[in-house]
């Protein structure tokens, strides 16, 4: 995606709706004027910015934008794995051969069964 622009009170266009349409999918603010940064947007955004831990200048900044879409702001690489890779944490436990009572159990010293 191209790189999001800065946007605040006044601007208008294509990229204002689409900031709208994130603020409306991350249900964030209401009674927007399709287009234009009016009001309600400024408080939307302002909103977002707090519940991410940014100054809440009303403005769509960098930091903002990536709050809303969930990509790295400035171009940082996401920490996060690619979503084609699957990562398994398996421990391997092996079961006893003979089998405890829970009382037994109890009386079994911390390291009975383990292998190294």
């Amino acid at each position: 995606m191209a790189e999001q622009p800065a946007l605040g009170a006044g601007d208008t266009g294509e990229w204002v709706t689409y900031l709208q349409q994130l603020l409306e999918y991350h249900q964030v603010g209401s009674g927007f004027q399709a287009g234009e940064y009016c009001a309600a947007t400024e408080q939307a955004v302002a909103a977002v910015q707090q519940r991410h831990g940014l100054a809440a200048t009303g403005s769509c900044d960098p930091g903002t934008w990536a709050a809303l879409t969930g990509e790295p702001a400035g171009g940082e690489q996401s920490h996060r794995p690619p979503n084609d890779i699957a990562v398994s944490l398996q421990v391997e436990v092996a079961a006893p051969d003979e089998q405890y009572t829970i009382e037994q159990l109890d009386d079994l010293p911390a390291n009975a069964g383990r292998t190294s």
